[in-house]
């Protein structure tokens, strides 16, 4: 037992002070009041395996470094340069010789992109056809504050004090870049409509495909509830271009209401980073497309149609913008119909 536990101390025991060259290292003092199990026990200075850390620098497919900018999307081929892909495994690890080191496995390689600012991780998995050193990082999150991180491990074995024994152990390797990621996907904001004594329906954008580039990014508008006869199945407008001119037809869906219907509105969704709240917009326009010509209140929760002269084609329209400057406006058919 007092071996065993002896070793798991030994294993994180750190380096604390130079050793003199005139003197051997110099075991670790024991407080045998806080640990009287490890009474006649000497620990060494060292750790019990031997763990050779590297140098890592990562760098573009073409030599230059990681900016410190990246666009959201945008892939970026990375090489990692480490002594960790070399033929012969290290000879030391920190001051300490390594017996007779030899690789016992090919190195294990992970990339990761960090939003520090979400607290989150995002694992970039092997891509196929790249070499060992090399990965395609896309960082689809975008964010004030990120880095770029990677990790290398590779087991190696080497002769144990013990005749014709051998022990095995980790040779790593990591490092990580700062980097900011600029946002260039439009907001996916939509609206949530209730009838007064009546129906109620919402219609909300999603980006797809996903993260698609190059630009233009494109969405699929859903539509659910009685208000678009979408009660059990939700209406789906596929392919419209995600940005500051998404007109649904009239053919496809629309808002049908009577003309002294009271609208409840209130905004869904948001944006992938920051929503620039100053700006957003919704209520009815006179046309689908362009610039949005409001007819009646803005943002205002409760509209009555019976005060407003509504032109032939009113449209219910939404416009976000997110704090890059991205903008959508999501332009939906408003048809009113007689009871």
């Amino acid at each position: 037992m007092k071996k065993i536990k002896a070793a798991v101390f030994a294993a994180v025991v750190m380096f604390g002070s130079m050793v003199s060259a005139q003197e051997p290292p110099q075991g670790a003092p024991v407080d045998l009041e806080k640990t009287p199990w490890l009474k006649g026990v000497e620990l060494s200075p060292y750790p019990t395996d031997l763990t050779p850390t590297l140098p890592l620098a990562i760098y573009l497919e073409n030599g230059e470094a990681v900016p410190a900018t990246v666009t959201e999307d945008v892939p970026l081929v990375l090489v990692a340069d480490t002594a960790i892909f070399d033929n012969d495994p290290p000879t030391h690890a920190n001051d300490q010789e390594i017996p007779n080191p030899r690789w016992d496995a090919a190195a294990a390689v992970s990339w990761y992109f960090i939003d520090w600012e979400k607290n989150q991780n995002f694992n970039a998995s092997t891509t196929p056809g790249l070499a060992a050193n090399q990965m395609i990082v896309i960082p689809t999150t975008p964010t004030g504050k990120g880095a770029i991180t990677c990790h290398m491990a590779r087991r190696l074995r080497y002769d144990a004090p013990e005749p014709g024994r051998s022990k095995v152990s980790y040779a790593n390797s990591s490092v990580g870049r700062d980097v900011r990621v600029l946002d260039i996907t439009p907001p996916l904001c939509g609206l949530e409509i209730s009838v007064e004594k009546g129906k109620s329906g919402s219609f909300w954008p999603v980006e797809f495909p996903p993260d698609k580039y190059p630009l233009p990014k494109t969405a699929n508008v859903y539509f659910s509830g009685g208000l678009f006869d979408a009660v059990d199945k939700e209406i789906v407008v596929e392919g419209l271009e995600l940005g500051a001119n998404m007109v649904v037809a009239a053919e496809q869906v629309a808002v049908k209401v009577a003309p002294d219907a009271k609208l409840s509105i209130r905004v869904i969704g948001g944006d992938n980073y920051k929503l620039d709240n100053a700006k957003l917009k919704y209520g009815i326009c006179n046309a689908g497309g362009g610039e949005p010509i409001p007819v009646g209140p803005i943002n205002e929760e409760t509209i009555d149609l019976a005060n407003l002269e509504l032109p032939e084609k009113p449209y219910i329209f939404v416009d976000a913008t997110d704090t890059t400057g991205n903008r959508q406006i999501l332009f939906v058919p408003l048809s009113v119909t007689e009871k």
